[in-house]
């Protein structure tokens, strides 16, 4: 059973209204509550939002299907996070103090999630993040936090890697003034010492709420002139740059790549929508292939997704599964819904996720309570209109369909 709050701010958005069930089908005495966190309305990317409750509410009704949790029915509390830090931390505090949940799951922004992890581990309450990038996340060594999305530094290496066996020498990158955006610049400088590449990269930090990107690009237009120009600004802003880079014929280009740091590209029906033709030959980094096959359970949640709304899914609805799944499934292990008991069943646990077998490191920095073999890949389209799950997989090399493709 889901509540999702603020239902008012949700009366378009079909896919978190078609599973809601109402929370009076069962006596909240009766019930495990969860919490539930995403951006359901702007300022956040609310186009993502409910594709990643949609995979927390999936998860929830499986369990809940199958008999429930320590012989009770889950309950999941949906709150929207607005994409705004305080507010993240505000319903996070009101899930724990006021609905009583014993744990929580999901979000979208890093920025949002830095503020609502610093809430989970006053209170001692696990939390698996759903899908903040942010290596600062996991970094800050918490007990309570866990994750199984990507991390940026992992998708900073793998762009890099791309660059370097293309013969890329010259980068730039337009990064929104956030956590993840900051983050995703920094990693790139490192990966490229890391890996000795030689690319010569800069970066610029735009607000991610602007509407007018046109006097950045024409800098990076006419005087860095980049073989690659790398966009790590979620939506809105992301398709905006992407339609004004068309615009002044910037990029994408034969002079100029693009590469959509966001994975929002992979969400094809909205991107198609929104850039039109200014999408082709864009390249992007993802956390789930299309066309690569999936776990057992991920190909179950795949063409669920497929057959409700006819068209492939996206990362996000994987990645919510995975992160209620993962929390669920320690909560049974634990055989209790006290803190510290889930959070040591969460340390040892091993399933099959949606993606491969989720397991979360026990070593320091990024990847403390990180899923270390989440999988990523770099596509590209090079067709107007064409579906996610046929864009050429660039990378990694065993899954490669195709070379880049410039206009």
């Amino acid at each position: 059973m889901t509540e999702v709050r603020n239902r008012k701010l949700l009366s378009g958005i079909a896919l978190v209204a078609a599973l809601a069930v109402p929370v009076s089908a069962v006596q909240a005495g009766d019930t495990i509550k969860i919490g539930g966190l995403a951006p359901l309305s702007s300022p956040g990317s609310y186009q993502q939002g409910p594709e990643l409750v949609l995979g927390l509410e999936w998860a929830v009704a499986d369990v809940n299907a199958a008999g429930g949790v320590l012989g009770k029915q889950v309950e999941l509390i949906v709150e929207d996070t607005q994409g705004r830090p305080p507010t993240g931390a505000t319903v996070v505090e009101k899930l724990i103090t006021r609905d009583k949940v014993v744990a929580i799951a999901g979000e979208y922004h890093s920025s949002v999630c830095k503020a609502e992890i610093e809430v989970v581990h006053q209170h001692g309450i696990p939390f698996v993040i759903g899908s903040c990038w942010s290596d600062s996340l996991t970094s800050a060594g918490y007990d309570e936090v866990f994750r199984t999305s990507v991390y940026s530094s992992k998708l900073a290496e793998n762009m890099v890697a791309v660059m370097a066996a293309n013969g890329i020498k010259k980068a730039a990158s337009l990064v929104e003034d956030t956590d993840y955006g900051i983050g995703i610049a920094k990693n790139i400088e490192n990966a490229i010492k890391k890996l000795n590449a030689d690319i010569d990269f800069q970066y610029e930090v735009v607000e991610k709420t602007s509407k007018d990107f046109v006097p950045i690009l024409l800098k990076y237009k006419t005087k860095v002139k980049p073989e690659i120009l790398i966009v790590a600004v979620t939506q809105p802003g992301g398709f905006l740059i992407l339609k004004q880079a068309h615009e002044i014929r910037f990029a994408p280009t034969k002079e100029t790549l693009y590469l959509d740091g966001t994975c929002t590209a992979q969400n094809d029906k909205v991107f198609w929508e929104a850039v039109k033709d200014a999408g082709n030959y864009v390249l992007m980094s993802c956390p789930y292939s299309p066309s690569v096959k999936l776990t057992d359970l991920g190909e179950k949640i795949k063409q669920r997704y497929i057959d409700k709304f006819d068209r492939q899914p996206n990362y996000l609805p994987l990645q919510g599964y995975d992160a209620m799944i993962s929390l669920l499934t320690a909560i049974k292990n634990a055989g209790s819904t006290d803190s510290k008991a889930i959070i040591k069943a969460l340390q040892a646990l091993k399933i099959p996720g949606t993606r491969g077998d989720i397991e979360f490191s026990q070593e320091d920095g990024v990847w403390h309570h990180q899923w270390k073999a989440v999988p990523t890949f770099i596509f590209q389209y090079t067709k107007v209109g064409q579906s996610a799950g046929d864009a050429a997989v660039l990378f990694p090399k065993q899954f490669a369909t195709a070379g880049i493709v410039r206009p």
